[in-house]
């Protein structure tokens, strides 16, 4: 009964954090992080006074409801994005997405690089660094411009499009980061060509299954009278998919996401997707969200910004830099005005919650342990990809809001 009882605790503090940072007109993700951060901080003050509170982070409750949250995390961002908006403004969008992928991601890599010690892990955390960078929150994104009246405008398509391709091309890299984790080593190249064709298999198998299978198979569920039969069915395929990618050599969280790209409302009908979408949000924003983002906060360790704070400092600095040039640029070149195209770069630039799964799932696999691991950066190397989520996500709308608001 203890990890019912810490699960208890670590729900009530995070729904307090989320209801506090929406009240505050932030994402609820974030104010639930910082209740982790919170909840760590009190445990650390009452070390021995507070059994309950001891180790707290590493308990395997909490650390198995946070692996679930990723789960339906990324089964609800991909029933929430749809294939569809992948073909809005594509040429605009994918232009932007691969400026806002290509750059962030060799400049984390490069600093990354420069900043860590020698070690067998040092290549794989730098990409992990670069894969983190290259995120894209496209929930941060879509609120500030939903503000703004400018979600169905052609700059908010753009820039929503445009951060789903990064958030795709996100996973597939990290697919083969974890991969490289597996193995031990990086790929030569008749490794990476095989893991290539791995990739291509998966999602060759996934559209097979988006285009032939899904279109009859929603209806007949839809059709069904038994009590949950969508959701239900919806869970399977995710689960089933996840099978394939941990199959293939890449991790289980491509799976998820790719099954909820490919429940549309089309095809399954508008009843039966926003009743499923409708109990998917509930599960994940009321409960395995909020747990998930917690145990983030749990295990942030805010040392790091007196630590290691001249690499943090540049990291964020990257962080931001890398967004609005290398999105920004290209916005500007297919033909948006420099205002709105520095709009784009910006509104790219917040990475909340894909960050955080990709710097979990990176810290689950064992990345930032070695033979490096007592070096300080290495060290701290989780919290600083954190913390660039974190104040990514606060200073995007807030920016977004200053650059667009009327002259």
């Amino acid at each position: 009964m203890e990890g019912v009882a810490v699960l208890l605790i670590v729900l009530i503090v995070a729904r307090g954090g989320g209801w506090l940072a929406r009240w505050l007109w932030h994402s609820a993700s974030v104010g639930e992080i910082l209740a982790g951060v919170a909840l760590a901080a009190v445990a650390m003050i009452a070390a021995g006074s507070v059994p309950l509170l001891d180790g707290m982070a590493e308990s395997s409750a909490v650390l198995i409801a946070g692996e679930v949250g990723i789960f339906f995390l990324l089964l609800a961002a991909g029933v929430e994005m749809q294939p569809q908006e992948l073909t809005d403004h594509s040429r605009e969008a994918f232009a932007v997405a691969l400026g806002g992928m290509v750059l962030p991601l060799g400049l984390g890599f490069a600093l990354a690089w420069a900043f860590l010690p020698e070690s067998p892990e040092r290549g794989v955390q730098a990409l992990v660094v670069g894969i983190g960078l290259s995120i894209t929150a496209i929930p941060v994104t879509a609120k500030a411009l939903m503000d703004l009246g400018l979600l169905h405008q052609p700059l908010g398509e753009i820039v929503i499009s445009a951060a789903v391709f990064d958030d795709v091309f996100g996973l597939v890299l990290l697919a083969i980061a974890t991969s490289v984790i597996a193995t031990g080593e990086v790929p030569d190249a008749a490794s990476f060509g095989l893991l290539a064709i791995k990739v291509v298999l998966f999602f060759a198998a996934t559209v097979v299954f988006g285009v032939l299978v899904g279109p009859r198979l929603w209806p007949w569920v839809a059709a069904r009278t038994l009590p949950g039969a969508m959701i239900g069915a919806l869970l399977l395929t995710g689960l089933a998919f996840g099978l394939l990618a941990h199959g293939l050599g890449m991790h289980f969280a491509l799976g998820p996401f790719v099954a909820g790209l490919f429940f549309e409302k089309k095809t399954a009908g508008d009843k039966a997707y926003l009743r499923t979408k409708d109990i998917l949000d509930r599960i994940t924003l009321s409960a395995l969200g909020p747990l998930f983002f917690a145990s983030i906060g749990l295990r942030l360790d805010v040392t790091a910004m007196t630590t290691v704070p001249f690499f943090l400092s540049v990291l964020l600095f990257t962080a931001f830099a890398g967004k609005l040039i290398g999105a920004g640029l290209p916005a500007y070149w297919v033909g948006l005005a420099p205002r709105e195209a520095g709009a784009v770069g910006i509104a790219m630039g917040g990475r909340g919650a894909v960050e955080l799964i990709v710097a979990s799932i990176a810290e689950r696999a064992g990345v930032f342990d070695g033979p490096a691991r007592d070096d300080p950066i290495v060290g701290s190397l989780f919290s600083c990809l954190v913390m660039t989520a974190i104040v990514t996500t606060l200073l995007t709308p807030l920016v977004l809001r200053w650059i667009l608001a009327p002259r």
